[in-house]
Parts: C-alpha cells; structure tokens; sequence
C-alpha cells in the first residue's frame, strides 16, 4: 500500500479544530480511500456528502446585504466579490467613507492589514456609528494570509485594548475548505437555510447517485466480478447490479 498512499501525489489534508472545516478534511480522506479500493479504481472523483454537512444547507439572505470593503484594507474587495459571487443577495461596495446604504463592513485581516493608517481611522468610524463588523482571516500564503498572532503586533494598540478581536474572525482557507469558509462568513453577515431549495439538493443528490450507479453496472457488465456481494457506495446506500 505504500507506493499507492505516498507516491500517488495526493493533496495534503489538513485537520481544522472546527468542525465545519473537519468534515470536509474527513471527505478527502474517505474519497483518497475509496479511490484505491478494486469497487471504485475506475473512478477519479467521488461526490461525497456529510448529512448536515454546511455546504448542503443552501444559504440565502432574507434582506439584501450591503458590504463595504474599503480601500485601505488590502485584499477585501477580493474576499467581498468572493461572497457576493458565492451568494445571492450581497452587493459590494468600496471607497474610501462609509456608504450610506452599508449593512455591514468587512475587515479582511491579512499580512498587509494595518498597514494603511487610514484602516483604523476607518474602523474607529464604523464602531462609533454602530455598523456591524464582519472579520475575515486569510490562511492562504497566496492570498498574503498570516497566523493570527501577528494582529496583536500590527493593530493599533487602542483598537485592540477595546476589543477589536472580541468577536470571532472566520477563518479563510484555501482548497475545498473555501467554500465552508465563505458559508461561515454569510452566516455572521445572517444567511440561514433556504427551505424553497432544500428539495432541489435532495434532487441533484439523488441524480448524483443514481449516476454512480449506472456506471458501476455498466462497469460490471463489461468486467463481470466474481464476488457475489453488492457493493457499498459513499452514500453507505447498498447497490445491486
């Protein structure tokens, strides 16, 4: 097993301490697994799901999200346009003054954060007139992500001595792990599930299946086995040829 585990250039999996993030860390393991096995050899990708898992929960928002990112902080017009492509209902917007129209501001926190002194400027601002503050932490070295640690060097000691890190900074990671990421972002900017699109998951989950099934009898018919036991698919469903 050594060559197939170590020599196939599989991607490193990295283990979060939240659970969002270790469920998707658990999938990648699971499908480099089951890709090895003789019942899915045939197969370079697996469409595993987790029940309950964030990323089937279909966010939406109720209310229309205004997101300022401003100009002084490098980077978060990239993770704003990230949300809004990844969700229905955020607009973003820039500039250097608070729109009149903003829901919320979203502080991107990365290597170059704090270096613009209008940044904390801007902050101090946005905490006096009470606009919500949404924080983003890059994890990713090519996005300039940093450890958290280097904040409490860079931020304006005044900023951090009334509680700027008080509240929570969603962690941002890079690969799969992205997705969960921005789904935890637009659950503190108040997405919540959508029931309307709940049955249309259920759909393309089951099509997904059912797909998966179709070309393992397909594959049986041309190479028949000669195990008379049906096979276990990802969704722990048993299938019969």
């Amino acid at each position: 097993l050594q060559p197939a585990i170590f020599d196939a250039k599989w991607p490193l999996v990295v283990w979060m301490r939240i659970e969002e993030f270790q469920l998707v860390s658990l999938k990648m393991i699971s499908e480099a697994l089951l890709l090895k096995t003789p019942t899915y050899a045939a197969y370079t990708s697996l469409p595993l799901t987790v029940p309950g898992e964030l990323q089937g929960r279909n966010l939406g928002f109720a209310r229309q999200v205004v997101l300022w990112a401003s100009n002084a902080n490098k980077g978060a017009r990239a993770m704003a346009n990230e949300l809004a492509t990844a969700f229905t209902g955020v607009i973003v917007c820039g500039g250097a003054e608070i729109p009149p129209r903003a829901t919320h501001m979203l502080l991107y926190l990365c290597e170059a954060t704090w270096s613009d002194d209008r940044l904390a400027e801007q902050v101090e601002r946005v905490r006096e007139v009470g606009l919500p503050i949404v924080m983003a932490h890059e994890n990713d070295p090519d996005r300039d992500g940093c450890a958290f640690a280097r904040f409490f060097e860079t931020t304006p000691q005044e900023l951090v001595a009334s509680g700027i890190y008080r509240d929570l900074a969603i962690a941002c990671f890079p690969g799969l792990h992205r997705q969960v990421s921005l789904s935890l972002l637009a659950k503190v900017l108040g997405a919540s599930p959508s029931r309307a699109r709940r049955g249309g998951m259920r759909e393309l989950r089951r099509s997904v299946s059912e797909s998966l099934r179709g070309r393992k009898r397909s594959s049986q018919m041309a190479e028949p086995s000669a195990s008379s036991s049906a096979p276990i698919g990802p969704a722990g469903q048993e299938r019969r040829a």
